[in-house]
């Protein structure tokens, strides 16, 4: 990469939550910003810097040719890439719960997150070199039986992460993992449809007796500070927020 060159961030899932915060966050910080998801970002559309993208990261080849058809990125590469497009189901016991429901949710988690680190990783190695961030989850440790649908997918996408640290350590790209505990997005609380403020984040964690519980924007300035590792910095670990035991 040459001095002076564009620093490209690619977010999957950027459409609203993590993704959008996130996204936000690298903008604020000059890069240019790639946001990838199924429904776009129209506000973010309206922003200098933000290009926006709608794919179905499930399908490998729609993946490469969004990130493809960016003419920054042919020509700088990419700086950073989050990846953090996910699906969560509803909770079912075990005995219960259909393989099927588990085969969606590796499918639009697990996938979406292979398709994404195939279709950027010779690109992080065209900027000599970057990073790749994954948004895991502490239920990955299988401690919620109910959600195992979702936490073995979640902790495949560590073994994915790992693999990664492995695989491109050479190429100066380092992978970690953020876990960030309970955000306040549609996701974890359902109903939700807009950005809840940090009064009502406090009175949320005070009624509790906790602070788990937090934004997406806390969220998106940690892993954005995690995202901008250097070459030579921490890779192949789990950065935990969510005071569970690992």
């Amino acid at each position: 990469m040459t001095e002076g060159a564009l620093r490209i961030a690619v977010v999957s899932g950027a459409s609203s939550g993590i993704g959008a915060a996130v996204a936000e966050v690298f903008l604020e910080r000059g890069y240019t910003t790639v946001g990838l998801s199924r429904r776009g970002n129209p506000d973010l559309a309206q922003r200098s810097g933000y290009i926006d993208r709608t794919a179905d990261l499930r399908d490998a080849e729609i993946v490469r040719q969004a990130v493809a058809s960016v003419p920054e990125v042919a020509e700088h590469g990419v700086k950073a890439v989050v990846l953090n497009a996910g699906y969560s189901p509803d909770p079912v016991d075990l005995p219960k719960l259909p393989w099927e429901t588990v085969a969606d949710t590796y499918t639009t988690n697990v996938a979406t997150a292979l398709n994404l680190v195939q279709a950027t990783c010779g690109l992080l190695k065209q900027a000599d070199g970057g990073s790749l961030t994954f948004v895991g989850a502490s239920l990955a440790n299988g401690y919620k039986p109910e959600r195992f649908a979702y936490a073995a997918s979640k902790a495949a996408m560590t073994t994915l992460m790992r693999a990664c640290s492995a695989e491109f350590a050479d190429d100066g790209v380092v992978s970690n993992e953020v876990r960030p505990g309970p955000v306040a997005t549609a996701m974890t609380m359902t109903g939700l449809d807009g950005t809840v403020n940090e009064q009502i984040l406090r009175a949320i964690n005070q009624g509790f007796g906790t602070d788990w519980l937090k934004s997406p924007r806390t969220v998106a300035e940690w892993i954005v500070a995690i995202a901008e590792f250097p070459s030579n910095g921490p890779t192949g670990q789990i950065f935990n927020y969510s005071r569970k035991v690992l």
